[in-house]
């Protein structure tokens, strides 16, 4: 991994771990999101299940619903939402679950051991995505089922506009959408790649309305660690001119912008 990388994934962990507590509250979307990715997967028996960048495990508590495994895994590099997991999970007693701090490419997991592998909007923020996609693979046992659901291209075109309009133009923090973001084709061929066959790749495309005061506070929650090295002043100068600009550009209904999410449906062969 090179340095670059290295040092926005330690971003991106330690960020995800400062807000943990705020996250749920500030990404209901999300939430929503990964009950639709859960009732999305084909029907059948899911003994052993694992959660790659599980966060504060809305995705894993969908999942045993849904599907009442014996076994989860769930695994995150941000200890901080490694907490509100634990929390979340403090009095389940039907399921064992084995927490693993780390990220997808160096997961300790067994091999071919996994019935149903999930990851609810993480995919996004790993840094190497076909090694990703490979390792996940790894994990699945013969006909298992992988899940993704990850932020898509074409979103937040309109939150775009605004912050490349703001001088200093922040490049990073402009950049993190084309950087992280995929499309359909992309994602059928990083399945592929990994020796897994596409079931289903598809992506929604919402448009909302809300206060800006929310949509600021989602912005911070969930990229706040992308706007780069600067000082907390620089950052707060930053945001209030991004606040500012939306709150100009908002009607009556508030900030009206459209979120794209990207699902994904594999099975390995076998």
């Amino acid at each position: 991994m090179s340095d670059h990388i290295h040092r926005s994934h330690v971003r991106v962990s330690s960020g995800f771990s400062e807000i943990a507590s705020d996250y749920d509250d500030a990404v209901r979307f999300n939430v929503e999101g990964a009950q639709r990715l859960v009732t999305s997967i084909p029907p059948g028996e899911y003994d052993r299940i694992l959660d790659v960048g599980c966060g504060t495990g809305f995705s894993t508590r969908a999942a045993i619903d849904r599907f009442s495994p014996s076994h989860v895994t769930a695994v995150d590099p941000a200890e901080g939402m490694l907490e509100q997991f634990r929390a979340r999970f403090a009095d389940t007693t039907d399921v064992q679950i084995d927490i693993v701090k780390a990220d997808v490419e160096s997961m300790p997991v067994p091999e071919a051991s996994y019935d149903l592998v999930i990851s609810s909007m993480a995919y996004h923020w790993f840094p190497h995505k076909w090694e990703a996609a490979k390792a996940m693979a790894r994990a699945m046992k013969p006909g298992a089922v992988v899940a993704i659901l990850m932020s898509g291209r074409g979103g937040e075109q309109a939150y775009r506009d605004v912050i490349s309009n703001i001088e200093p133009i922040n490049y990073r923090w402009l950049g993190a959408f084309d950087g992280n973001l995929r499309n359909c084709e992309e994602m059928d061929d990083y399945l592929t790649g990994a020796g897994l066959e596409p079931i289903d790749v598809w992506m929604e495309t919402r448009t909302r309305y809300v206060p800006v005061e929310a949509y600021m506070e989602r912005m911070r929650v969930v990229a706040g660690h992308m706007i780069g090295d600067q000082s907390e002043a620089d950052v707060a100068d930053y945001v209030a001119k991004i606040e500012a600009e939306l709150r100009r550009r908002s009607g009556p209904r508030g900030w009206r912008y459209e979120f794209a999410k990207l699902f994904a449906l594999a099975r390995k062969p076998g």
